[in-house]
């Protein structure tokens, strides 16, 4: 199955459209009909990471799948995840837990326990506040 096939069969589960889904990634129709198409065959980092939770998955999880290399790192306090294409050019980082753990070391912990302790529909819950509370942030900014 292609990454293409693959994102479009995660979509129909999920019930959206590709209308639907491009507008809550924040990000053309047309975009994602050229991936779900396999005319776009690497999408980049930023749309894998604007579509992953509104299609329950991973971004690193769509990362592997559209064929980016990982690389874990361990790091005291938070791994970093580094995906390359097949060049080896830098295509994503994913360090969000330093800095996080730098602003505030209990939010980490907390988070982290959520996301391996919960059910998936109280972390659905949690996510869709968690967004609505920054949707509320950035109107007032």
């Amino acid at each position: 199955m292609s990454f293409g096939e693959y994102l479009k069969a995660l979509r129909r589960q999920r019930g959206l459209t590709q209308k639907e889904l491009a507008g809550l990634a924040g990000f053309s129709n047309t975009e994602l009909s050229r991936i779900e198409s396999g005319d776009r065959k690497k999408p980049s980092p930023a749309i894998l990471r604007a579509v992953a939770p509104h299609l329950g998955v991973s971004s690193q999880d769509l990362f592997k799948r559209a064929g980016y290399l990982e690389e874990v790192i361990e790091h005291e306090g938070y791994v970093e995840h580094v995906f390359t294409d097949e060049d080896g050019q830098l295509a994503d980082i994913v360090r969000r837990v330093k800095q996080m753990q730098e602003v505030d070391s209990d939010w980490v912990n907390i988070s982290y326990r959520v996301s391996r302790e919960l059910p998936e529909e109280d972390l659905e819950a949690i996510k869709a506040i968690a967004s609505s509370l920054l949707r509320k942030n950035e109107k007032r900014q």
